[in-house]
């Protein structure tokens, strides 16, 4: 096993830690997207710093002796890195769809944060890795309760609840809350100070209260999974009977639970969300995705612009778009195939596997700690079976996975030499401690990092800048405005996301030629681009060019056939021309996907009208 220094293992672990507390919280208010960007931003910073320290172990150690988990996040790297190379648009592979930014680089970073996880923390880290938590548990629960009071700095426009922390949405919020509230009460069951216990008793009760209020039931559900996680290993502690009658009471009472949070049972009223109706149209369109590209996906992060095309038939919301599969393992098999699910599952069951021997070898605080780790890394995977890889959430998910094979493995290693008749621990070929205490880990780290701030700093540059426009339009004049736009498009020209903004921006002030141009460079760098095509076919009629028009929203069509909406646009271009024939035809089409309609209806007035 490769190991680092004392002082070069503490810095690591800092410098993660530190990457998770800064992806939680950082926001950015003067971007186009204040949430997602800033979170990549510091994250691939701080990742490519890491990397320089984890490349010179790696250099130095001749890869000899790396633990399983290490070689699987290898593997796991190296695959989303040709999934990506794969990927027809590798923009939105390496960067993510906007405001979601789920691309290669995001998850070559959370590898590289486990990576270093994985090679620093040991049993004596452990109240580091718990107190980070607890510290941006506390900072977010604060910042709740003043978005509760209606006191936030921010003033984010809001289209759900108020309470969103610096997640933007609370969904997220819920659930982070809900992920923290189990570390404070792994608190409270590791001291036994009056006042510690007191002070996390305070802060949980407000944890439960900001996540009550944000309205969403994600964080209650994880929190209780963990809560009673946490308390089923205390009883087992203290008597092995007190354990198994509490096991066997939890898991009767687990039956109606899970009844009801599929929609059976007499709890269903209590704990089925609609939503997950929404989810199961998003899934069975995944799995359509992996049926036809089996081995590598439709492209990361290209759920978007296949969805039209793989939705059921028969959907919840008809015509409702999404960007993504609301499930992690079924957007990495719809969007990388086989080549990305299979290296990602064997990081799962490596870790599961390791904190299940840790957890059996273990006991008393030790064992508690493996506890405390264990159930926040399962509560954030249960999480990602119905929701997305939120940045400030899912980095914890990944921290804490290489955190806990790390601990288990240094726990079982320790239970091994206490009970072998070997009572000093020998060094040999795997127990090597690499020194990077000098000048290379500081240089490479170095030079990673300008490499990371050149990748992402472009997507800050035009986001900022398109901001900048959208608030300060009125003081510009017109010429002013559209050589800012010009500018703003040359920055970063293959950046599709950039182009069909500013496309929008050039159409909403009637500029067709601009919008026109803008939007064809971005139906150039992405065919299947839903946004380009719809708004070159708005240009069009904006220009009263409606059989040019016609053909954009015909390639929509082809795009997304649930798009009724885009549809009845279509009716309006042949009324406009007088084909009423084929206007007919495609009002037909839309009575055959939503007989008797509002849209159908609303085509046929068109006719008649």
């Amino acid at each position: 096993m490769i190991r680092l220094t004392d002082k070069q293992a503490k810095q690591t672990q800092n410098t993660v830690l530190l990457a998770g507390i800064g992806v939680t919280m950082i926001v950015w208010t003067t971007l186009t997207d204040p949430i997602g960007l800033p979170k990549m931003f510091v994250l691939t910073i701080l990742a490519a710093w890491i990397a320089g320290t984890i490349g010179v172990v790696l250099f130095k150690a001749r890869a000899r002796d790396l633990l399983s988990i290490q070689w699987a996040v290898l593997i796991f790297s190296l695959a989303i890195f040709l999934a990506a190379l794969l990927t027809d648009v590798q923009y939105t592979a390496f960067y993510g769809a906007a405001q979601r930014n789920n691309g290669a680089i995001i998850y070559l970073s959370f590898a590289t944060l486990m990576f270093a996880a994985t090679l620093s923390f040991n049993q004596s880290s452990v109240s580091r890795y718990r107190n980070s938590l607890l510290v941006v548990g506390g900072i977010m629960t604060a910042y709740g309760l003043l978005q509760i009071a209606n006191r936030d700095p921010f003033h984010w426009v809001l289209l759900y609840a108020p309470v969103v922390g610096t997640l933007g949405n609370p969904d997220f919020m819920s659930a982070f809350l809900g992920t923290v509230g189990i570390v404070t009460v792994w608190f409270i069951l590791s001291y036994h100070q009056i006042s510690y216990r007191l002070s996390g008793l305070v802060l949980l009760l407000l944890e439960l209260f900001v996540m009550k209020r944000s309205g969403s039931f994600q964080g209650i559900l994880a929190f209780a999974i963990g809560l009673v996680i946490l308390v089923l290993a205390k009883l087992w502690q203290i008597k092995k009977q007190f354990g198994l009658i509490s096991t066997v009471i939890v898991a009767i009472f687990s039956v109606p639970v899970i009844m009801g949070l599929t929609n059976h049972g007499p709890l269903a009223t209590y704990l089925y969300r609609s939503s997950m109706q929404n989810r199961l149209d998003y899934w069975r369109a995944a799995f359509g995705m992996f049926k036809a590209h089996p081995f590598f996906g439709v492209g990361l992060d290209r759920f978007a612009e296949n969805y039209g095309q793989y939705a059921p038939t028969n959907q919840v919301v008809l015509g409702q778009a999404t960007d993504n599969a609301h499930n992690v393992f079924l957007q990495l098999l719809s969007t990388g195939g086989l080549l990305v699910i299979l290296p990602y599952l064997s990081l799962v069951v490596l870790i599961l596997h390791k904190a299940i021997q840790g957890l059996r070898k273990t006991e008393g605080q030790t064992q508690i700690d493996l506890v405390g780790i264990f159930t926040i890394w399962l509560v954030l995977l249960l999480i990602s079976i119905i929701s997305i890889d939120n940045l400030g959430l899912a980095v914890w998910f990944w921290i804490s996975g290489g955190v806990l094979y790390a601990v288990a493995h240094d726990s079982i290693r320790h239970e091994e030499l206490k009970n072998s008749k070997v009572k000093k621990e020998k060094k040999g070929k795997g127990d090597d401690r690499i020194d990077t205490e000098n000048y290379l880990a500081p240089l490479v780290s170095l030079a990673l990092g300008i490499v990371a701030l050149l990748i992402v700093l472009p997507s800050i540059r035009t986001s900022s800048a398109i901001f900048d426009m959208q608030v300060n339009r009125s003081q510009l004049a017109p010429a002013q405005f559209l050589n800012k736009i010009e500018a703003t498009a040359k920055i970063w020209p293959r950046n599709s996301i950039t182009l069909y903004s500013l496309s929008d921006i050039a159409l909403r002030i009637d500029k067709i030629d601009l919008a026109l141009n803008l939007a064809s460079q971005v139906i150039k760098l992405d065919p299947k681009s839903n946004y380009g095509n719809q708004l070159s076919a708005i240009a069009y009629e904006r220009s009263k060019k409606y059989q040019k028009a016609i053909t954009f929203r015909k390639r929509v069509v082809e795009l997304d056939p649930w798009n009724l909406p885009n549809m009845v646009e279509i009716v309006r271009d042949y009324v406009a021309l007088k084909d009423l024939p084929n206007a007919k035809a495609i009002a037909e089409e839309i009575n055959k996907i939503q007989p008797n309609g509002d849209l159908a209806k609303a085509a046929v007035a068109l006719i008649k009208g």
